[in-house]
């Protein structure tokens, strides 16, 4: 019988199908499954992947879902985009408030000024609470030069946000180089309350399929090429221009593919110049087609500038090696991304701004198919041992029992 609540409060969840979403709705089934929790969640109605509006209340799964009265316009508008996140962050306020006081909360950084108004509202109410970087805000964001440090309101969202960081029970940070930038940020922060967990990927979504008989590399016909691709959201976090700019130069029989959407988008296309008829760009898929899209490809490309490190953590690397293909990450050597990729020996690791450097990997990876195979046998044992949901269910399972026995 399940006896421990666990409330996770998240923007996005099932229906939708961003990553997020898909990352936290697949964790929580195989937790519900467990029967150990009683796992309940706060959402806001979809507006990623559907409009659809759901019910009050769903069961999904062996989880119960609570679509709090929202908005839903689509993403692709800035002014709706706002407008989704004030009205579910109201929802979530006036719910929180007089939410009996049970058991444990989850809460992350999707919206990014969330946490702050449920750490708050928890440490009045004596609630415990975990708090999951995702991505931090608005660091980040300074980082980028998207804001002034000085600015009056950044430097009280930095403010409440470290506040929020050491009222909680615990910190989860997907990464070593965001735990660091945690330790600094909240040096009062006791160091038993921090922890890293990586996020992890669906082992049933994602094995290795052969590249020739792979359905989609069919459909598209790109069997005759040496297979470079990209997929996922093209976000602050990413280089592209790096990328765009080694396309420019061509490679002969190399074909890009690039699937996905997002602000990034533009810098990528303008770098590439007259190449970009080349390449083969596709929108955002469904969870099957993806399944078979991340194995139709030689190697990966995953991406992190050098302002981001520390502040994110692509979770596009996990399915590339969930798909047993090897790496190619343009990110900063002290970044979690290229940590992974060293210590896996899954793939190679180039500079961001090194479009020449990222030339002679492809190169590198197209002419050494032995090294090739074996970068991609690495990256699928690294990732069975590291970052299945199985090994995120087995984390999550230890920490809440932790924090409620």
């Amino acid at each position: 019988m399940r006896e421990k609540e666990i409330l996770l409060i998240s923007q996005v969840f099932y229906p939708d199908q961003v990553a997020v979403s898909n990352l936290f709705t697949k964790l929580f089934e195989r937790i519900a499954d467990s029967n150990i929790f009683t796992i309940n969640v706060w959402c806001a109605q979809p507006s990623y992947s559907t409009t659809e509006r759901q019910p009050k209340t769903r069961v999904h799964n062996g989880i119960r879902i609570q679509y709090l009265p929202s908005t839903n316009f689509k993403k692709d508008r800035l002014f709706g985009r706002f407008l989704n996140v004030t009205t579910y962050s109201l929802s979530v306020l006036f719910k929180l408030i007089f939410k009996r006081s049970t058991g444990l909360i989850v809460v992350h950084t999707t919206p990014p000024l969330l946490a702050i108004l449920v750490v708050g509202i928890a440490k009045l109410k004596r609630e415990k609470v975990v708090y999951i970087l995702m991505d931090i805000f608005p660091d980040g964001l300074i980082r980028l030069g998207k804001v002034s440090p000085k600015n009056p309101f950044i430097r009280l969202w930095k403010n409440l946000h470290r506040k929020a960081l050491i009222g909680s029970h615990r910190v989860i940070a997907i990464g070593r180089d965001m735990a660091n930038w945690v330790r600094d940020e909240a040096p009062n922060l006791p160091n038993e309350r921090l922890k890293v967990i990586p996020l992890w990927q669906d082992e049933r979504l994602i094995s290795p399929v052969d590249f020739l008989n792979n359905p989609f590399v069919l459909k598209h016909n790109l069997s005759d090429y040496f297979v470079v691709q990209f997929s996922g959201n093209m976000g602050l976090w990413n280089d592209l221009d790096t990328v765009g700019r080694a396309v420019a130069k061509g490679v002969d029989g190399v074909k890009f593919v690039f699937i996905g959407d997002g602000i990034r988008k533009k810098e990528l296309v303008n770098a590439m110049g007259e190449k970009v008829n080349e390449c083969l760009f596709l929108p955002f898929l469904e969870n099957d087609d993806y399944a078979y899209s991340v194995t139709a490809c030689h190697c990966g490309l995953v991406t992190l500038r050098s302002e981001a490190v520390g502040m994110g953590v692509p979770s596009k690397i996990f399915g590339i090696m969930a798909a047993g293909m090897p790496v190619l990450a343009v990110a900063p050597m002290s970044s979690e991304l290229a940590l992974i990729v060293k210590e896996s020996d899954c793939g190679l690791v180039v500079e961001p701004g090194d479009h020449l450097g990222l030339l002679q990997s492809i190169l590198f990876l197209k002419e050494n198919e032995e090294i090739r195979v074996k970068m991609g046998l690495n990256a699928r044992l690294a990732f069975e041992k590291k970052y299945t949901i199985s090994k995120g269910v087995e984390n999550y399972i230890n920490l809440f029992n932790e924090l409620l026995s």
